[in-house]
């Protein structure tokens, strides 16, 4: 009888331990967000309608809607801070930012990993009507047909450093002051995406200011200089570079299930640069 006692015993014990190793590796795991380590997003805090700060200073543009979305969906806290563009850059090469969406160029391969596109963009040469070669820019299709002229650029741009070595390029701080150059006539081209560069020009002319009537005279080549990707890039020492995989496949649902267009919608800008065509 006592045998019998001491079997049963044993049985029971291995039952109620097989239940708390089923309880342990079945039950999820409920922590909430404030339990996991934010991912800490840097970019630029002016760079419409892509990224920036909004009228209240809070971030906004469609970057900060489809990364809001995205880590909603992974479930994991983010971090938003926006600096003028070379700050932010900086802020991630010294390791204290997770990682920013921007161009992968040659350069931040060196520290970062890239996820799959986020967005495309197209490059398009802006041009002041008025400029003698109006004709020969107009008709450009190539970066190589450039190098005859003068380009403005804003300081921090990857694609122009990598991409125009060696050309005729003169850096200014903002966008601004690249399109102020194109009034006044002081260099020949601006090169930039269709979104921002639609953007700034419609914000302009819509202000009503002394350079409205110069703003009404930039126009696009309508070709495509170029289609950029703009990625999230992740420094490669982040303890939070293995979301990448899981990201790009947020990504992909997120443009499957018609989120992402939905956000590019909302800005009612096209990618054919033209400010007059836009709603």
């Amino acid at each position: 009888m006592k045998i019998i006692e001491n079997r049963l015993r044993e049985s029971f014990i291995i039952q109620i331990f097989t239940f708390l190793l089923l309880v342990l590796f079945l039950v999820p795991n409920y922590n909430s967000a404030d339990d996991i380590k934010p991912f800490y997003w840097v970019d630029d805090e002016d760079y419409p309608p892509l990224i920036y700060s909004g009228t209240n200073g809070k971030p906004a543009g469609i970057f900060y809607e489809i990364m809001i979305e995205a880590f909603n969906r992974l479930n994991i806290p983010l971090k938003v801070e926006l600096y003028p563009w070379v700050r932010a850059q900086r802020i991630l090469v010294y390791g204290k930012a997770d990682g920013t969406i921007t161009v992968l160029t040659d350069a931040r391969k060196k520290r970062c990993i890239g996820s799959d596109p986020i967005l495309l963009v197209c490059e398009h040469i802006f041009v002041n009507r008025d400029n003698p070669h109006i004709k020969e820019i107009m008709s450009i299709r190539s970066i190589k047909e450039l190098r005859p002229f003068k380009i403005v650029e804003t300081i921090g741009s990857g694609w122009t450093e990598e991409n125009l070595k060696g050309f005729n390029i003169i850096w200014v701080p903002d966008m601004d002051s690249a399109f102020n150059m194109l009034i006044k006539g002081r260099v020949d081209i601006y090169i930039a995406n269709s979104f921002t560069g639609a953007y700034f020009l419609k914000k302009k002319i819509k202000e009503g200011n002394s350079f409205s009537e110069g703003y009404k005279r930039i126009i696009t080549n309508p070709y495509p200089l170029k289609t950029i990707a703009f990625r999230l890039l992740i420094r490669k020492d982040s303890s939070l570079v293995n979301i990448i995989d899981d990201f790009n496949e947020t990504i992909r649902q997120m443009k499957m299930d018609g989120t992402v267009q939905h956000i590019i919608e909302g800005v009612h800008l096209s990618q054919s640069g033209n400010v007059y065509n836009q709603k």
